[in-house]
């Protein structure tokens, strides 16, 4: 459930973020930025930049360092940081132009800060599945719903012989196709647990949720894609 909102302060979405459109954050926030010169990345539909600054602010707009091969073919824009407590960050603007190496944009009018938790899910790209050993029997072609550095959930048509009581699981695959702005990317953890089994009577689908028990290698790639593909989800649909 949706928290009311506080004008004054941060209040959380189902999606995952605590969201803040007090001014006075707002503007302590690109303070921040511009002092310590912290890295932005600018995302619109099929583009993402490599690291830039904000190089200055008003009460009017804000000023940041144009990268290299801004396309200037979109007028909204995200951007996205990770603040202080590494916590990933975002707002979108509008380009008000280009001018010396500076990208113009209106002022953000909300900040969206990912809630801090152990995990933070993804969702997969479709048709993604996974295949793993229970109990002696390969299981394969188990969609994969989302998935996090610590897990993911999946389904599937037909009861699986599991009963989310700690099942233990190897040789996990996790094959994720491309899409218009990424490759198409196989993971392997060494082994897992299934720890949750539920029907979804709306749907008419089992899922499960597993947890990896994983080595620092897989975990740093799984890091990585999660990374990835929330950066690819920020570009899809931006509006103001």
């Amino acid at each position: 459930m949706t928290r009311s909102k506080n004008p004054q302060g941060w209040h959380s979405d189902d999606s995952g973020y605590d969201i803040a459109e007090s001014p006075e954050i707002i503007n302590k926030m690109l303070a921040t930025l511009q002092q310590k010169r912290m890295f932005l990345v600018l995302v619109h539909k099929g583009y993402q930049s490599g690291s830039t600054i904000l190089v200055d602010h008003s009460d009017r707009h804000l000023m940041i360092d144009k990268p290299v091969d801004w396309p200037g073919t979109e007028t909204i824009v995200r951007v996205v940081f990770k603040d202080s407590a590494k916590l990933w960050n975002h707002f979108t603007v509008k380009v008000l132009g280009v001018k010396n190496d500076l990208i113009y944009t209106t002022l953000p009018g909300k900040l969206s800060r990912l809630q801090r938790r152990a995990h933070f899910r993804v969702e997969a790209p479709r048709a993604s599945r996974t295949a793993f050993i229970y109990d002696g029997n390969p299981l394969t072609e188990v969609e994969v719903m989302d998935i996090s550095a610590g897990g993911m959930q999946v389904c599937s048509r037909e009861r699986l012989p599991l009963t989310g009581d700690k099942d233990s699981i190897s040789k996990i695959t996790i094959s994720l196709p491309g899409t218009a702005d990424s490759k198409e990317t196989t993971l392997e953890i060494r082994k897992g647990e299934v720890v949750r089994a539920l029907r979804d009577e709306d749907k008419k689908i089992y899922c499960y949720g597993i947890t990896f028990d994983h080595s620092q290698n897989e975990e740093e790639l799984l890091l990585r894609y999660v990374r990835q593909r929330e950066l690819e989800l920020l570009r899809s649909g931006i509006t103001l």
